[in-house]
C-alpha cells in the first residue's frame, strides 16, 4: 500500500517537472524564468537541475514498478493443492 501511494507522488513530481522544463518555445518553464540569468536555479537555468531531477525521479519510479510487480506476483501466488475426482462417465448404450 505504501509503495502504491509513493508511486502516486512520484509520478505527480515527475509531471510537474517535466512541464518546468524549458522547451524550445515558449512554455512553462520560461513562465517561470528560465530564460533569466536571475532565475530560481541559477544562470544556467533550470535545464540541468530539473533534467537530472527528472531522469532520477524516472528511475525511482521504474524500480518501484518493478518491485510492485514482483510483490503482487508473490501475493497472487496460490499455494493450494486440490484432488481432482475424477467422474466416470457412463458411455450411452449403442443401438
Amino acid at each position: 500500500m505504501l509503495i502504491k501511494i509513493i508511486l502516486v507522488i512520484l509520478g505527480v513530481l515527475i509531471v510537474a517537472s517535466v512541464l518546468m522544463q524549458q522547451g524550445k518555445g515558449s512554455d512553462l518553464g520560461s513562465a517561470f524564468g528560465g530564460g533569466s540569468s536571475d532565475s530560481l536555479f541559477g544562470p544556467l537555468g533550470p535545464s540541468n537541475f530539473l533534467s537530472q531531477l527528472t531522469w532520477g525521479l524516472t528511475a525511482i519510479f521504474f524500480v518501484l514498478c518493478l518491485t510492485l510487480a514482483y510483490l503482487s506476483k508473490e501475493d497472487l501466488s496460490l499455494n493450494v493443492q486440490e484432488e481432482q475426482i475424477e467422474e466416470v462417465q457412463e458411455e450411452p448404450p449403442v443401438e
